[in-house]
C-alpha cells in the first residue's frame, strides 16, 4: 500500500533531486530553517531517491549545493542587510533566535559554522550572525564547504539506503523495511514539530489561537492525534486489511525473534504489567513523600485505568491472538504495550512538566526507543499482531494526554529529582534478572 503510494506521487527522478536541493537549501536559510520540518522532508526525498535508483552521489551534490548555498545566502543577507531584518516585528518577537546564535558564534568562532549545521536551533542563524559581525568572506567559504561536506551524508544517506531496501529486499522483508520508514518519518515529524511547540514560539502561538482556551496546544494535539490512530487502527484491524498488514508484518518479526530469543525476553520484560504497575505505584508514593501532591498518583491511576481499559477493548473485540501463541486471551489491543508506553509516558510527563521545553524535548525523545523495544518485543515473541501493539500504544497515548492537560492547569508545586528515573532503571534492571527463568517458561522458544 506505501509502495502504491509513493510510486503514484508525481515525482521524477530529477524532480526529486531538484527537491533535494531545494529543501537543503531551506533548511540552511537565515530563519526559514526554523520553521521548516527540513530533516523529515529530506529523508522521505532520499527514501524516494533510494526507491527511484538514482544516484547517491547525484543526491549528495544536491543536498551540498544546496546546503552551501543556503548558508552562503543568510551570510550575505548578514552582511548587507543585518540591520534591517533585525528590525522586522517577527523577528522583533524573538529576539532568542538571534541572542543564541550569537552567543554561540562569540564562543566559537570559525568553527561554529561548522558545528552549528549539525545544532537545529541555531543552524539557520549562525550565517547570517557570522556575515553581520564581519567574518571574512574567504574564511566562511571554507567552513561552509567543509560543513556541508560531513551534513549531506549524515541527512541523506540513511533515508537513501531505506529506500533503497525497499526495492532490494526480499518479498517476506521488504514490509519490514517499508514500515521502518514510514516510523522514522513520523518519529522525525513528531521531534521537528515538538521541537517548534516550546511556549510563546510562532507555533505555540498559532495553535493557541486555534484551540479553545482552557486547552493546552501539545497535549491537546497528541489527545487528538491519538483518538484519530486508535480509531483508525480500529476501523483497518477489523477489516481485511487488517489481516494482510498483520501477517505480512508478523512473518519477518517473529523470525527475528526466533533468532534472538533471549533479546526480545528482554525487550517484552522491561514492559511486564507487574513491573509496571508496581513502579508506577512507587511513583506515587515518592511523590507524596516529595510534597509533590496527588501529581504522582496520576501515574498511578493511568497505568491502572489502562489495564482496566484495555481489558475492556478485549473483551470487547474478542480477537484472537496468533497461531501458536503460548498466551491464550484475546490479542486486541496489547494489554503488554499499551501498560508500557502508558508506564514510560506518563512518568516522563510527571518528571518533565514543569521544566524547560528543551529538557522536556530530550525527556520525551529518550522515552521512545523504550516504547518501541516493549512493542516490537510482542510480534517477535509471537504472541501479539503488530496491529495489536500500535493500538495499544495509541490507547496509552490518549490517557498520557489527558494526564499533561491536568498537569498544565494544576502544575506540581515542587520538581521530582531526575535522579528518580535511575532509580526505577536499576530496579527494573534488577527485575529483569530475576525473573528471566521464569518468563521464559511463559514465552516458549525463547
Amino acid at each position: 500500500m506505501l509502495e502504491s503510494l509513493l510510486q503514484a506521487l508525481p515525482l521524477t527522478p530529477t524532480s526529486i533531486v531538484v527537491l533535494i536541493a531545494l529543501i537543503a537549501m531551506l533548511e540552511s536559510l537565515a530563519f526559514v530553517g526554523l520553521l521548516l520540518p527540513g530533516v523529515a522532508l529530506l529523508f522521505a526525498l532520499a527514501v524516494m531517491a533510494g526507491s527511484a535508483g538514482v544516484s547517491p552521489w547525484v543526491c549528495l551534490l544536491a543536498a551540498f549545493t544546496g546546503a552551501v548555498c543556503g548558508d552562503g545566502i543568510s551570510f550575505l543577507l548578514g552582511r548587507h542587510s543585518a540591520t534591517p531584518i533585525r528590525r522586522l516585528d517577527w523577528l522583533q518577537r524573538h529576539p532568542e533566535w538571534l541572542q543564541r546564535g550569537e552567543a554561540f558564534f562569540r564562543r566559537w568562532g570559525g568553527l561554529s559554522i561548522v558545528t552549528g549545521r549539525f545544532v537545529g536551533p541555531i543552524r539557520p542563524v549562525i550565517p547570517f550572525v557570522a556575515g553581520s559581525c564581519g567574518m571574512p568572506g574567504l574564511a566562511f567559504t571554507f567552513f561552509n564547504l567543509i560543513s556541508a561536506l560531513g551534513w549531506a551524508p549524515l541527512y541523506l544517506l540513511p533515508g537513501y539506503f531505506t529506500g533503497r531496501g525497499l526495492t532490494t529486499a526480499s518479498p517476506q522483508l521488504a514490509p519490514i523495511f517499508w514500515s521502518v520508514a514510514v516510523l522514522l518519518f513520523t518519529l522525525l515529524l513528531f521531534q521537528q514539530f515538538h521541537h517548534r511547540l516550546k511556549p510563546h514560539g510562532k507555533l505555540h502561538t498559532y495553535w493557541s489561537r486555534v484551540l479553545p482556551a482552557p486547552w493546552p496546544p501539545g497535549p491537546t494535539l497528541l489527545l487528538l492525534c491519538a483518538l484519530t490512530a486508535l480509531i483508525g487502527i480500529t476501523l483497518i484491524n477489523l477489516d481485511s486489511a487488517g489481516d494482510q498488514i498483520n501477517s505480512a508484518l508478523l512473518i519477518p518479526l517473529r523470525s527475528i525473534g526466533d533468532a534472538l530469543p533471549q533479546t526480545a525476553l528482554v525487550m517484552t520484560l522491561i514492559g511486564d504489567i507487574p513491573l509496571v504497575a508496581g513502579l508506577s505505584l512507587l511513583c506515587a508514593l515518592f511523590g507524596l513523600m516529595r510534597g509533590d501532591g496527588w501529581r504522582g498518583c496520576g501515574v498511578f491511576a493511568g497505568v491502572i485505568g489502562v489495564i482496566l481499559l484495555n481489558h475492556v477493548l478485549k473483551q470487547f473485540f474478542g480477537l484472537p491472538r496468533p497461531e501458536g501463541s503460548s498466551l491464550a486471551n484475546f490479542s486486541y489491543p496489547s494489554g503488554h504495550a499499551s501498560a508500557a508506553a502508558a508506564f514510560f509516558t506518563l512518568t516522563a510527563v510527571w518528571l518533565l512538566h514543569n521544566r524547560d521545553h528543551q529538557t522536556r524535548h530530550l525527556g520525551y525523545l529518550c522515552t521512545i526507543p523504550l516504547i518501541l523495544a516493549v512493542a516490537l518485543s510482542r510480534p517477535m515473541l509471537g504472541v501479539h499482531w503488530p496491529m495489536d501493539v500500535i493500538a495499544g500504544v495509541a490507547e496509552a497515548l490518549v490517557i498520557t494526554a489527558m494526564y499533561r492537560i491536568w498537569l498544565y492547569h494544576w502544575p506540581a508545586p515542587v520538581r521530582i529529582p531526575l535522579s528518580w528515573a535511575g532509580v526505577l532503571c536499576v530496579i527494573t534492571g534488577l527485575y529483569v534478572v530475576l525473573t528471566f527463568d521464569l518468563a521464559a517458561g511463559r514465552y516458549p522458544g525463547s
